[in-house]
């Protein structure tokens, strides 16, 4: 076999394996799209008591929500535990939208 032969099988299979994994990653989380929608879905970023919420907590809060429905965990089930995000389904919503979609 000529030395071409043997480097280019290998180099092909390897690129053909490579690109594979590459079509099976999972949609990226888009954090710019999750605050769009809730800021185009009426988000007020106000806690129960009216303190203000940071964006990095919802943030954080959303890609928890994304978490929980991976394990199986639903929305329903999440929300009891949340008592002071009084937009908390809104925050789901945009969640599984924009950062987990198929979670």
């Amino acid at each position: 076999m000529s030395w071409a032969a043997r480097f280019t099988a290998p180099l092909a299979i390897t690129g053909v394996a490579m690109g594979a994994l590459v079509a099976a990653a999972p949609a990226h989380a888009d954090e710019a799209s999750f605050m769009k929608y809730l800021n185009t879905h009426g988000y007020t970023a106000r806690y129960g008591n009216d303190e203000p919420i940071s964006e990095s907590s919802v943030r954080a809060l959303g890609h928890m929500i994304c978490e929980n429905l991976r394990v199986g965990r639903t929305v329903e089930m999440q929300l009891p535990h949340y008592p002071a995000w009084p937009q908390f389904g809104l925050i789901a919503e945009a969640a599984r939208q924009e950062l987990c979609p198929g979670a």
